[in-house]
């Protein structure tokens, strides 16, 4: 995912690359939004930034191995975490439905937790992350980078987690890793601890606006300016 890929934002984009610019990439930060908010194309395109071999100043190149990885979902220092299903036999964690997870992403970047459910085959179940989703999460960051010089974490609707799995990831926030960066991307952070709401850097996410819909419908539509306002 890229910057320039992403409908609307600009505001958000900026502030994003001159933390890179500045060298002032804070540890842990909280796309905070509503449905619909591109918060988890956001993270992710802040992440292939980061990792880019051979950015520009405004966007990662898409051509560089690391890019190709994040292309692919498949970068070594990118670990993501989202709600999941119980196991029959086992509380299940993220690395367990990775497989879904890239399809669904790949697919929609832009998914909602319904259609996420929906990729999973839930039969109304509601998705969470259990206690031993943190304890994987803690797993994966203790370990040195592979390849880049972050290690980053995307937590997708941090509000799904379970107090024991949230008081856990308090632990990690409140002791990171070395190089590890912490992108939280949620839809109610009103449902967040406050003591992790206190350990992250805040980012808006607002609503795209009805212009900004139009401009993206006419770039990827290819339909005139009066048919994108309509349908925006």
């Amino acid at each position: 995912m890229k910057f320039s890929e992403i409908v609307g934002k600009q505001d958000v984009i900026n502030r994003l690359l001159q933390s890179v610019h500045d060298k002032r990439i804070s540890h842990a930060q909280l796309f905070a939004g509503y449905e619909g908010h591109t918060g988890l194309a956001l993270a992710m395109a802040y992440a292939a930034f980061i990792h880019c071999e051979n950015p520009s100043l405004t966007d990662s190149c898409g051509v560089c191995r690391s890019c190709i990885k994040h292309r692919k979902m498949t970068h070594p220092d990118l670990h993501y975490a989202y709600p999941v299903f119980s196991g029959k036999s086992k509380p299940s964690k993220s690395t367990d439905f990775l497989t879904q997870w890239r399809e669904a992403v790949l697919t929609n970047p832009y998914l909602d937790v319904n259609q996420w459910y929906e990729a999973l085959g839930s039969d109304s179940k509601q998705g969470f992350m259990s206690v031993e989703e943190s304890s994987d999460i803690q797993r994966k960051l203790s370990l040195k980078p592979y390849e880049a010089d972050y290690k980053i974490l995307i937590v997708w609707l941090p509000e799904k987690m379970r107090v024991d799995a949230s008081n856990k990831l308090l632990k990690i926030l409140e002791e990171p890793p070395e190089k590890t960066l912490f992108i939280l991307v949620s839809e109610h952070r009103e449902q967040l601890l406050s003591t992790i709401l206190s350990r992250t850097q805040l980012i808006k996410i607002p609503l795209l606006t009805v212009s900004e819909i139009a401009e993206g419908i006419m770039s990827k539509m290819r339909v005139d300016a009066v048919k994108a306002r309509r349908i925006a």
